[in-house]
């Protein structure tokens, strides 16, 4: 099962490597956003559902995503594909993402490559926002310290903090039982990919409400009732406001 759910995952990896998607006709409202990361921001394709959360609040997106399976920003850095990427300009925002980065060596890679990243997109006239992740689910007594790793990189660089690791905890003190975790305990699943998404993207455009989202019209709701993405929306929100 576990070797089928890999698979699964690197043939999302090679259709999102590197992949460029260009949105509607660029208006006063479009945003260009650059993923860096790994599988926690391929799978599900978390640009995509972004990028259909902003077409209900009527804005273009385009995106461009640098996602490797298990790399960290150390690792992107080192590669020089993101760096040169930025360094074209005309993005407005950078989200990056490594793995939970709970434990203390892990903290500090976190920093000094949030630092070296929000040193360059300051150059090049964009804006870091670090994507909080969460740890596996056998290490879920780690999720204070990947909110603190997190939540430190991003204040200590002025960079962005999309807080979805947060947003997980906030959603399962409302229900226990909401299933945020995939079949391998550590990606998230539809249902965490959409908390993710709507905690990206209401920090990315400053949003203090989620009203704009229509039930009927998103394109995962036959995978969700209702009630469940309620949830998801003030648990996003409540994250945000942290």
């Amino acid at each position: 099962m576990l070797n089928k759910y890999r698979n699964i995952l690197l043939l999302v990896f090679f259709l999102h490597a590197g992949f460029t998607h260009r949105g509607n006709a660029a208006t006063k409202d479009s945003i260009r956003i650059l993923f860096v990361g790994n599988s926690l921001t391929y799978v599900n394709n978390l640009p995509e559902l972004i990028n259909g959360i902003a077409r209900q609040d009527r804005t273009a997106i385009s995106y461009t995503s640098f996602l490797y399976p298990d790399y960290s920003l150390e690792d992107h850095w080192n590669e020089g594909k993101v760096k040169t990427e930025i360094e074209k300009g005309g993005y407005d925002f950078v989200v990056a993402q490594q793995g939970p980065s709970a434990l203390p060596e892990s903290q500090v890679l976190l920093f000094d490559y949030t630092k070296r990243f929000a040193e360059l997109c300051n150059k090049n006239k964009t804006k870091l926002a670090l994507y909080m992740v969460w740890p596996s689910k056998a290490r879920s007594f780690d999720l204070d310290n990947v909110i603190i790793s997190y939540t430190h990189a991003a204040e200590k660089t002025a960079s962005l903090l999309c807080p979805a690791g947060l947003g997980w905890r906030y959603a399962w003190q409302t229900d226990s039982s909401l299933p945020l975790y995939s079949a391998d305990n550590f990606h998230p699943s539809l249902t965490g990919s959409v908390l993710a998404a709507l905690t990206i993207y209401g920090v990315l455009m400053r949003k203090n409400n989620f009203d704009f989202i229509e039930y009927g019209n998103c394109t995962w709701k036959n995978e969700m009732a209702e009630e469940r993405l309620d949830i998801l929306k003030q648990s996003a929100l409540k994250a945000m406001n942290q």
